[in-house]
């Protein structure tokens, strides 16, 4: 018995070296990742969440959104819509007139928050004769029109929130079936101005094979999608990127790497 003591006793300063590993790791862990905060911080976190919902607006060629805590530029040369009026609830006649109003966060579902296009300014067909003696410049711009009438812009950035209410973000993407092709393949992440969002390539699906067909032979091109998707407060806030060359994108990443987000989340 005597002899074993003290085998016994070489385990106790080994047993308090581990203890005080265990405990410095855990310290570390702490100031690092907050890991004992994370109950708190969720809290502060939810309640963060505006009561009501912002659509945005515009100044200086400028896109503010007060909501998801972000600003935009607007390259020159472009233009950009936003919800600026009240369409829903006011007649034709008044709702030029009438500012949209904020809504409670909880009654939004979907909404377009911004929409970039390049710019096309009307012609006054008079004046453009008068000053050229052609009316070159009104065909010009009516053929432009027209093809953007009928198939959109060749190349666009929108901006869509979507409230996730209580789906996940993970789940909402698997459903993007709409202009999306559904295939999306496995998706990357990028970070924006301190904010992590999945990224994921496609092309304009235009329905089934009966419209596809239709679409080509009226002189249509299926554009292709690069999307960027994160969540904030509650909803899934997507950027897209709508284009037809490799011209026409490195134009659109110019105005997402732009963007500055004033979130610590």
């Amino acid at each position: 018995m005597l002899q074993n003591t003290p085998r016994q006793n070489q385990h106790i300063p080994i047993t308090i070296v581990s203890l005080l590993f265990l405990i410095s790791l855990g310290y570390a862990l702490y100031h690092t990742y907050g890991l004992f905060d994370l109950k708190e911080t969720v809290s502060e976190k939810h309640q963060k969440i505006p009561e009501y919902f912002d659509y945005g607006v515009l100044y200086d060629s400028i896109y503010c959104n007060d909501f998801f805590e972000f600003k935009i530029p607007i390259l020159k040369g472009h233009e950009a819509t936003y919800k600026k009026y009240d369409y829903i609830t006011k007649s034709i006649y008044e709702r030029d007139s009438i500012l949209a109003t904020p809504q409670s966060t909880t009654a939004i579902s979907d909404q377009d928050l911004l929409v970039i296009v390049p710019e096309l300014v009307k012609i006054d067909v008079v004046k453009s004769f008068m000053e050229t003696k052609s009316i070159e410049g009104w065909q010009q711009y009516s053929r432009e029109k027209s093809k953007r009438d009928m198939f959109g812009p060749d190349y666009q950035l929108i901006i869509r929130a979507h409230n996730l209410r209580d789906e996940s973000l993970g789940r909402y993407i698997n459903k993007f079936q709409n202009l999306h092709n559904p295939d999306y393949g496995t998706p990357k992440f990028k970070e924006i101005s301190g904010i992590s969002f999945r990224t994921f390539e496609g092309l304009e699906s235009h329905g089934g094979p009966v419209q596809q067909t239709t679409f080509r032979m009226m002189g249509g091109r299926s554009k292709k999608i690069y999307s960027y998707v994160t969540e904030i407060h509650g909803f899934s806030l997507s950027i897209d990127l709508f284009y037809l060359t490799e011209e026409q994108k490195c134009i659109l990443l110019e105005m997402v790497d732009a963007i500055q987000f004033n979130r610590n989340t």
